[in-house]
């Protein structure tokens, strides 16, 4: 088990299209570090205030919320074209030298050029599979919610 894994929106949405998707990954995570900025954008879309989104999926004590220092980061070309809760990520991830979890593909490339380990909710479940956390059966069906969940799949892992 990883102790401390930071996040962007886009693997906490895909854990909402899954069956007890934040169930599944407390078997993989000790915590998710977000910044404000993830967990506003997560609310928002809820219209919730920003804790509402960790109270509305029981998940206060497996999410924390942590500050982003920007000051303190080295320059990372073009991240500044990225939407700010996948910057921010990012760079607390840098901050925090823990391995990310992010979906869209620039972020990603972004992440990688900047010496980050990073993996998708998809790449996670294969982890899961192959570490013994869960079986094939239930990997399938994960990835198949992940789908039916119209989430697009990126099985490039190096977390």
């Amino acid at each position: 088990m990883i102790d401390l894994v930071v996040s962007d929106s886009g693997p906490l949405i895909s854990l909402e299209k899954i069956r007890n998707g934040y169930d599944f990954i407390r078997k993989l995570y000790k915590k998710i570090i977000v910044p404000l900025s993830v967990i506003e954008e997560l609310s928002y879309g809820l219209r919730l205030p920003p804790n509402g989104y960790l109270e509305a999926y029981n998940i206060k004590d497996l999410v924390e919320i942590r500050p982003v220092i920007k000051e303190k980061q080295p320059e990372i070309k073009g991240i500044e074209c990225l939407h700010l809760a996948e910057a921010d990520a990012i760079l607390l991830a840098m901050q925090m030298q823990c391995p990310l979890l992010i979906e869209e593909t620039i972020s990603r490339r972004l992440a990688l050029e900047a010496g980050l380990k990073i993996s998708g909710i998809a790449g996670t479940i294969v982890r899961a599979l192959r570490q013994g956390v869960i079986v094939r059966d239930e990997a399938v069906t994960k990835t198949e919610e992940l789908l039916n969940g119209g989430q697009r799949l990126t099985l490039s892992v190096n977390a």
